[in-house]
């Protein structure tokens, strides 16, 4: 089942049993480099997990530890959405890090259809 039919016509248990319409709920993709002299991917994915989980949110991804990379996807770990402005904290906390070399981070999309390919 895809979002990309009409929802208008389901009912509202089924619109939020379905996560579709006033229920559809956003995150995003996001992409950070570590600078392995600063600190040790362990540990960077440890405070990466602690300031993600202090907000509420979950993240699904993980690293490599030849490249030095750290990438996934963000959400909300109960129900609801993340925001622009959720984005706009997760950008500036990454930019605060003197360990993180550089980072990116994808637009909000649909947290259970997704921007992944099929």
């Amino acid at each position: 089942m895809t979002p990309v039919r009409s929802y208008k016509n389901r009912s509202r248990r089924l619109r939020k049993k379905l996560h579709v319409g006033e229920f559809q709920e956003f995150g995003f993709q996001l992409m950070f480099s570590l600078k392995p002299q600063l600190v040790s991917f362990e540990e960077a994915l440890d405070r990466w997990l602690e300031f993600i989980e202090s907000q509420g949110w979950g993240f699904g991804g993980g690293g490599t530890l030849s490249a030095h990379e750290i990438s996934g996807y963000l959400c909300q770990f109960a129900r609801g959405s993340l925001t622009e402005a959720d984005r706009e904290q997760v950008a500036c906390w990454l930019a605060s890090q003197p360990w993180v070399a550089t980072h990116q981070l994808e637009s909000l999309s649909d947290a259970w259809y997704g921007p992944w390919p099929e």
